[in-house]
């Protein structure tokens, strides 16, 4: 051991002198169990990672297969209440004579949530998305 080692580091090369005391006295029968258990620490870790790697492709894989019926279930709760709200908007503004009948009080604002969501937040997320995408490809 340099006197350099000693100086910058004065515990490290303590600790360092010790253990190779010890591995010198008690030889292999000590330094064994404990690369041994490193190893399935290591290993362990490496099978835990590679189970959250593979349940996150499943769930991926389960994403895609079910996307497009959800997305047809979206588009059907979301096209009749636009369809509403237009007809409603349209006669009242240029008087076309149809008779677009209001809906009942408490389905106004379940109707409002819903064109909310599907023509305000959902571009909003999608312009979002592409814009961190841009971002993360500078």
């Amino acid at each position: 051991m340099s006197l350099l080692g000693w100086i910058s580091n004065p515990i490290g090369s303590a600790l360092g002198a010790v253990g190779s005391g010890l591995i010198k006295v008690f030889g292999n029968a000590v330094l064994q169990p404990i690369l041994k258990g490193m190893e399935n620490g290591q290993n362990t870790q490496r099978d835990v990672a590679v189970q959250v790697v593979q349940a996150e492709i499943a769930a991926n894989q389960a994403k895609a297969a079910i996307a497009p019926a959800f997305k047809g279930l979206i588009y059907g709760i979301g096209i009749p209440p636009a369809i509403h709200f237009g007809a409603a908007c349209l006669t009242k503004t240029f008087d076309l004579g149809w008779d677009v009948q209001p809906l009942p009080p408490e389905y106004v604002p379940i109707e409002a949530t819903i064109l909310t969501a599907f023509f305000v937040s959902s571009p909003l997320t999608t312009l979002a998305r592409a814009g961190a995408a841009r971002l993360l490809k500078a």
